[in-house]
């Protein structure tokens, strides 16, 4: 299940995640998992081990590679209720980018 997850880029912006002690990094490299773990997570900038890809995070980038192909940019993992609609918001991201 992980191979075609392996060498994936990702940047952490849950709330539970803190920018890389060492260089300040929020982008991880998905690496092979010791043990029991799906895969681990080390800094793109110094491979520092910044943690385990949770298995529901997994789950879901295998599914979103199988529909979509593999991400050339990396994929932002966030809190799944960040993702949760919010009565009146619009789901609209807009870049801050003009057009002439």
């Amino acid at each position: 299940m992980t191979d075609s997850l392996i060498g994936l880029q990702i940047k952490l912006a849950r709330t539970i995640d803190v920018p890389c002690a060492e260089c300040g990094e929020t982008a991880v490299t998905i690496c092979s998992g010791a043990d029991h773990h799906v895969a681990a997570l080390r800094c793109v900038c110094c491979q520092r081990y910044r943690g385990d890809l949770p298995k529901a995070v997994a789950d879901f980038l295998v599914t979103a590679i199988d529909k979509f192909g593999r991400p050339t940019a990396p994929i932002t993992i966030r809190d799944s209720l960040l993702a949760t609609p919010v009565p009146g918001a619009v789901a609209v991201e807009t870049s801050s980018l003009t057009r002439e």
